[in-house]
């Protein structure tokens, strides 16, 4: 099975609470999660987010925007590889919901490479930088 077959049956089974189907192997890309404390939702990436996951990790940002929460928190720790596009086109979705509403994106990066590449798009300074999950979501 591709990683983006798992990467989908896996994103599209996860419930609001949390629950749903475990990863098969070590190909998992990213789960969605609720903190019903704080009514986030984290989306969690591991791996590289690249031109073959593009597609996939923006409609799960979109499904996560329609589950009624105030923020999204991406949780790029695990992330190995972020690409310029992927990175670009954060920025300008931060931009967007921050002009028109909606759930405020946030960013978790962790890994140096992964600061890069949103440094290198002029996207780092759109996000508050968060030093961990727990920090974000408190916002």
């Amino acid at each position: 099975m591709s990683a983006i077959s798992l990467l989908r049956e896996h994103a599209d089974g996860v419930h609001r609470n949390g629950s749903g189907p475990k990863p098969r192997g070590k190909a998992r890309l990213w789960a969605q999660h609720v903190d019903r404390r704080r009514e986030c939702v984290v989306v969690r990436v591991e791996g590289e987010l690249d031109a073959a996951a593009f597609s996939e990790f923006f409609q799960a940002l979109d499904r996560a925007a329609e589950s009624d929460c105030h923020a999204i928190v991406v949780d790029l720790r695990a992330a190995r590889f972020l690409s310029l596009r992927v990175a670009a086109t954060l920025g300008a979705v931060k931009q967007d919901r921050d002009a028109h509403g909606g759930p405020d994106l946030r960013i978790v990066a962790g890994r140096q490479v992964i600061e890069r590449a949103l440094e290198v798009t002029e996207v780092r300074g759109l996000f508050h930088r968060y030093a961990s999950i727990r920090a974000a979501l408190h916002g």
